[in-house]
């Protein structure tokens, strides 16, 4: 599925939220992305279009098991070129995490997959045949941080 960055950027924050508070509405979507209800609204409508999220007029938003699975790929990408980029190339973490989410927004899953096979290899990380689209870094080590 090809999401554009922006509605990335939303199931993120959705995915993030969801974990972290258990229940979502689009004041909290709105709060966190420094947007406007109306933003947001269109935005989440867009999502459950999309099927990624559950969204009905005042309920709080649900993501679906697709919109779950999205949303780990997106935050797994760009944690692989964060990962890269502090940890091979030694770049500030500031500087790594702003660029790695418009830098993984270009390529490809298997670029993203040979470039975390370099990675781990390079840090000495286990691969267990990983794949981005398998999830496979949920068990990587905490240097991840992708929350479940």
């Amino acid at each position: 599925m090809v999401l554009t960055n922006s509605q990335e950027e939303y199931l993120k924050v959705i995915y993030l939220l969801n974990n972290a508070m258990g229940e979502v509405r689009v004041t909290d979507i709105a709060k966190k992305m420094n947007k406007t209800k109306a933003s947001v609204t269109a935005a989440v409508n867009v999502l459950a279009q999309m099927k990624l999220i559950e969204y009905k007029h005042y309920e709080p938003i649900k993501i679906t098991e697709i919109g779950e699975r999205e949303a780990i790929k997106v935050l797994e990408a760009s944690n692989i070129v964060k990962l890269f980029m502090t940890d091979i190339l030694n770049i500030k973490p500031e500087i790594a995490d702003e660029e790695s989410s418009k830098i993984k927004t270009v390529l490809s899953d298997d670029s993203l997959n040979r470039l975390a096979v370099y990675t781990f290899k390079e840090l000495g990380i286990s691969l267990n045949g990983y794949n981005i689209n398998n999830m496979g870094c949920i068990k990587c080590p905490k240097k991840m941080n992708i929350k479940k």
